[in-house]
């Protein structure tokens, strides 16, 4: 009865909280490749997993500089002020987990909802000063992402982890040109891969 108990109490042990940062590269596809590049990207989301095989997740990706936007706005104090396009993408959804080996390994595919924002920022002069931008765009829209990936613990007791997760998002978009973008609605694809700390 003892070592039965023992073993349920492992079977409960696992942890709930996950927050994971993460850096990679964001490709984007379909019609969008037409107009967008691969750029550098950074991954930052949190999990919470009430049951060992489930995890609820919600997070942040960010591509830089897809659009290929190098514009400058002059401005009487600071002169030309340089304008860039990023991309946010907000995944929110859940994943399976399969642990193996007693935890050590992780595989895990999941999906849900997405959001999709791409903005043109200016460049602001120091951390003491907000300068208008009155020219700089953005184009927004909701769609869904699937995601695929695995882990290996690098600590005893799997507290630190390094794993390779890749999202695939598909969104439809509308507003303003970002980039050569057109001003019209688009089905927008990104192929997200990061290497993460967990």
């Amino acid at each position: 009865a003892f070592a039965l108990s023992a073993e349920s109490a492992a079977a409960q042990d696992f942890q709930k909280h996950h927050i994971t940062a993460g850096l990679g590269a964001g490709l984007p596809l379909d019609e969008l490749g037409a107009f967008y590049n691969p750029g550098f990207s950074w991954s930052f989301g949190y999990g919470y997993r009430p049951f060992r095989n489930l995890q609820f997740d919600a997070g942040l990706d960010t591509v830089y500089h897809s659009a290929d936007v190098n514009s400058y706005v002059s401005n009487p104090t600071f002169g030309f002020l340089r304008v860039r396009d990023f991309e946010y993408m907000v995944p929110l959804g859940a994943r399976g987990v399969l642990p193996l080996k007693d935890g050590r390994f992780n595989v895990y595919g999941g999906g849900g909802a997405a959001y999709i924002r791409y903005s043109e920022s200016l460049e602001q002069p120091s951390g003491f000063f907000r300068v208008s931008c009155p020219f700089c765009r953005s184009r927004d829209g909701w769609g869904y992402y699937f995601l695929a990936g695995g882990d290996v613990a690098l600590t005893e007791g799997g507290g630190l982890r390094l794993g390779v997760t890749t999202r695939v998002y598909q969104v439809t978009t509308s507003g303003p040109s970002v980039g050569q973008l057109p001003p019209v609605e688009t089905r927008d694809r990104w192929v997200n891969t990061y290497i993460h700390l967990t």
